[in-house]
């Protein structure tokens, strides 16, 4: 699984509320995520939101050539292991260095989540 995001929109994140575009990827290792297509900021492109917890284990992805950074140095990561994280994603394809057409998720936002969106992920909703 390749990732990808814009570093200063990552330091904004980081900023505003305290995760990292490093940490928000562990939740696709999460088995028992929930994922929801988002028809309501889907105008430019198709956007997906997903709710899981980030203590999924460490996650060694390979680097890009683009000019953002990819997810893969957990060292780097900033957020606490076993939170449960909301994260807004697009899904694209690129193609690699050696011509290679790749399916790349790329992170637009993450935050921890709600109490409402815990009970989610949780089932204590539908």
């Amino acid at each position: 699984m390749m990732f990808e995001y814009d570093e200063i929109k990552n330091q904004k994140n980081i900023a505003k509320h305290g995760i990292s575009f490093t940490t928000a990827a562990r939740v696709f290792f999460d088995y028992d995520r929930i994922e929801y297509y988002d028809k309501a900021n889907s105008y430019e492109e198709d956007r997906y939101d997903t709710i899981g917890d980030t203590s999924a284990g460490a996650v060694n992805l390979e680097s890009s050539n683009w000019e953002v950074s990819t997810a893969g140095n957990m060292k780097q990561s900033i957020g606490m292991i076993n939170d449960i994280l909301f994260v807004v994603y697009t899904e694209r394809v690129t193609t690699d260095s050696a011509g290679k057409k790749v399916d790349v998720t790329r992170l637009i936002s993450a935050r921890l989540a709600t109490n409402f969106e815990r009970g989610i992920y949780y089932g204590k909703y539908e």
